[in-house]
């Protein structure tokens, strides 16, 4: 990057990570911190920032240094000096009527079984006064989020806490499903439904028979031997009682032999 570009690329990550955090749909840990990983997805969606990747990013607070930054282990923050002075206080507030959370396809069963709750890797469950913030968010997990509606101020009303991290996010620990409305998820695509039907007849069946039998060779397509022909077993037995170079054979026909020739002998002589 030329210097002009690398001097906006500064200029905007200031105001994601010093002053308006919340603008971006960003909430920072204790002390103004933010993964670079977490930054990036938020980067990306900006116009002109999508070819910047975790790498350049890394690079740039690791060669460039702007000033203003401090880069830690994959993590990076604004100075406190140059922070905004309430950057991360997330006081208590009443939240208004309702409020939007995004939620993946993959996890919808859980949370209309659960509920939303927040985890040692996610300390809060993010909501937003505006459906579009909740999509933009939820984006960066998923292509298809959902969005999920919150009765807020009823929610409050029965004891469950929110702060607020700035003008259109607020926070939460967790949310019990009673207070969402949350729509079905989006029908799987018949491309999606081929290759899961794919990949289970490719998988041979593994499951135990009743019984204790196990024909499961011949679920796959492979020949099972059931009954030893005789020939098998009777040349498994020559094979162990199997004593000189001719094996076990009858020692008559030695002696039947030996009698011939000595017949042939005394006639020659006579």
């Amino acid at each position: 990057m030329d210097k002009r570009a690398l001097k906006r690329l500064e200029k905007i990550l200031f105001v994601m990570l010093g002053r308006r955090p919340d603008a971006f749909g960003i909430v920072l840990d204790k002390g103004g911190w933010l993964s670079i990983k977490e930054l990036h997805r938020a980067l990306d969606e900006e116009t002109g920032m999508s070819h910047i990747t975790p790498r350049g990013l890394i690079q740039f607070l690791s060669l460039y240094k702007p000033e203003k930054f401090e880069y830690q282990e994959n993590y990076v923050r604004v100075r406190p000096e140059s922070q905004r002075p309430d950057l991360t206080i997330y006081n208590e507030a009443k939240p208004p009527e309702l409020l939007y959370v995004s939620i993946r396809p993959k996890a919808h069963g859980h949370v209309m079984a659960h509920g939303l709750q927040s985890s040692v890797n996610k300390k809060w469950i993010v909501l937003s006064t505006e459906k579009e913030m909740a999509l933009k968010i939820g984006k960066r997990r998923d292509k298809h989020p959902i969005i999920a509606e919150i009765s807020a101020l009823k929610s409050n009303e029965a004891g469950v806490v929110f702060r607020r991290a700035g003008k259109a996010i607020y926070l939460v620990e967790g949310m019990d499903v009673q207070w969402m409305k949350i729509p079905a998820p989006p029908p799987v695509k018949e491309k999606d439904k081929r290759k899961k039907s794919k990949l289970s007849k490719a998988r041979p069946d593994s499951r135990k028979i009743p019984g204790g039998d196990a024909p499961l060779l011949e679920k796959i397509g492979a020949f099972v031997l059931r009954d030893t022909p005789s020939h098998i077993i009777s040349s498994g037995l020559d094979k162990k009682n199997r004593k000189g170079k001719f094996g076990d054979r009858d020692h008559a026909w030695k002696k039947t032999g030996a009698g011939r020739k000595k017949g042939a002998k005394n006639k020659r002589t006579t």
